[in-house]
């Protein structure tokens, strides 16, 4: 297999992202001189070596801003620190924050379980997220704030059915975003007004 090739398949792991537009990708590139070839491909391989992922919420955050393993938004005292929003991925949360209609703490699953997934506990970090809960006193709800597709509703019933025993015992509400989402809608590419009234509309 030649390089070419090689590189659009790369491209085709991404996001969204078919063979058609990957070997666009491919093409831009071979119009980009060495330097900018360069740059691209230390960035790459430094990525992993510059971030660390938040101990709190799994958030991942730049080293170059770090002052310990919590990152700015644990570690913001105007929080509100009795209510975590649970995303299914760092973008979600950073899309969220960036319309500034939630003041709360967070934790990302990092991922989502596919319908008929026969391990779905290794598809996120539900462990970690009861873990978190158990050692922290101060949450009185849970928001469970997943794309509003077939697979993220099953995320939300299967975290909601895991964390059952412990939201009995510690007395904690769990809510859903409210249906200012419509169905088939990623948190990504909702706007701010939709975000909020789902938010406000939370059951």
């Amino acid at each position: 297999m030649n390089h070419l090739k090689s590189l659009e398949e790369l491209f085709a792991k991404f996001p969204g992202i078919g063979p058609k537009q990957a070997r666009r990708f491919v093409y831009f590139l071979l119009t980009k001189d060495e330097y900018y070839l360069k740059d691209l491909s230390s960035l790459i391989e430094t990525l992993k070596r510059d971030v660390m992922t938040c101990v709190s919420c799994m958030k991942i955050f730049p080293k170059d801003f770090a002052n310990s393993n919590t990152c700015s938004i644990c570690s913001d005292q105007n929080r509100s620190k009795n209510i975590l929003m649970l995303v299914a991925r760092d973008m979600d949360l950073e899309h969220i924050e960036k319309t500034g209609v939630y003041n709360g703490l967070y934790f990302v699953l990092g991922g989502t379980i596919p319908i008929l997934d026969k391990e779905p506990e290794k598809r996120i970090r539900i462990k970690k997220l009861i873990d978190h809960l158990s050692t922290y006193d101060g949450i009185q709800e849970i928001i469970l704030a997943m794309n509003a597709t077939p697979e993220g509703e099953h995320t939300m019933r299967y975290v909601a059915d895991t964390l059952s025993p412990l939201v009995e015992k510690k007395h904690l509400k769990i809510s859903y975003l409210g249906r200012g989402l419509s169905t088939g809608t990623e948190l990504e590419y909702s706007d701010k007004e939709t975000l909020k009234n789902a938010l406000e509309r939370r059951t």
